[in-house]
């Protein structure tokens, strides 16, 4: 459950999680160690390790900013609209916090085409 998100917001997450064989909670788990990351000291190097790696709680990419937007693609509207307000501060101030790097190719997700300032 994320906080914030209105009931139906967080019934359609736990029906994307198990559409997609997640653990219950993984979505949410996935949104507080975002939230983490994004707030971490720029030198703190074990959480950028352990947020890049997939034993971090989720059970794909290993990225957990790629597991919300998997989620947010999959709720209607409304909800989506719910999830991304709640994200919209944390990818800010990522954003914030890092630059394009222009090395990398086109095709992947902004989150991972960054460098930490």
């Amino acid at each position: 459950m994320i906080r914030g998100l209105s009931a139906s917001a967080n019934r359609q997450i736990a029906a994307f999680e198990r559409a997609n064989g997640f653990r219950a909670g993984e979505v949410a788990h996935s949104f507080r160690r975002w939230s983490i990351s994004v707030r971490r000291p720029p030198d703190d190097r074990f959480w950028r390790w352990t947020d890049e790696h997939p034993d971090a709680g989720c059970s794909r990419d290993p990225h957990v900013r790629t597991t919300l937007e998997r989620a947010t693609w999959a709720l209607r509207r409304k909800a989506r609209r719910e999830l991304r307000e709640a994200m919209r501060p944390l990818d800010d101030h990522y954003l914030s916090r890092t630059v394009h790097n222009p090395f990398v190719r086109r095709d992947i997700p902004w989150w991972w085409s960054r460098i930490e300032l």
